[in-house]
């Protein structure tokens, strides 16, 4: 039952990737800093400054059955994706391997995914501090790993976003 859950949550990451990979993106990187009416994705990863440049996002759903997904990519092609599913509330909301949603570190090289929906003592927090029909707002942490290999491990910390809904 564990593998079927590890099997749909790995899927659903997949298609929010490639289907918030597939909308039109600014390859130039905005000339000022990000506001409340900009989405963003920015965060601290292993100790090292991460900011996005480019931010993907979608909500679908109501209740139980919400979904957000928020893809950031840096200006090296690293992606943090937030993928929230029964999320539909103001609140802070603890994301593990036996959650539906799953937060996931993927930097461009390396070939290895760190994300809180495999292994034993992957997890994180997101604390929505605002969410309405056009956006969401608000700040995580966690601890990702390599779903092949649990004993891989990134930090993620002081995260933020504020993600306007593309759809």
């Amino acid at each position: 039952m564990k593998t079927l859950k590890t099997i749909r949550k790995s899927i659903f990451v997949a298609a929010s990737l490639l289907l918030l990979a597939s909308c039109n993106k600014d390859d130039a990187p905005a000339s000022n800093p990000p506001s409340l009416t900009s989405s963003f994705v920015k965060g601290k990863i292993a100790g090292v400054s991460y900011a996005s440049i480019v931010v993907s996002s979608s909500r679908s759903g109501t209740g139980v059955d919400a979904a957000i997904t928020i893809l950031g990519s840096d200006s090296s092609g690293n992606s943090i994706t937030l993928a929230l599913i029964g999320i539909a509330a103001p609140g802070t909301y603890t994301i593990n391997n036996s959650t539906d949603s799953v937060l996931n570190y993927s930097p461009v090289t390396g070939g290895m995914a760190y994300a809180t929906g495999s292994c034993d003592n992957a997890a994180g927090t997101v604390t929505i501090s605002a969410y309405d029909q056009t956006h969401v707002t608000g700040t995580f942490s966690f601890v990702g790993k390599d779903a092949e290999n649990c004993s891989a491990s990134k930090t993620i910390t002081e995260g933020s976003f504020n993600a306007i809904f593309q759809n």
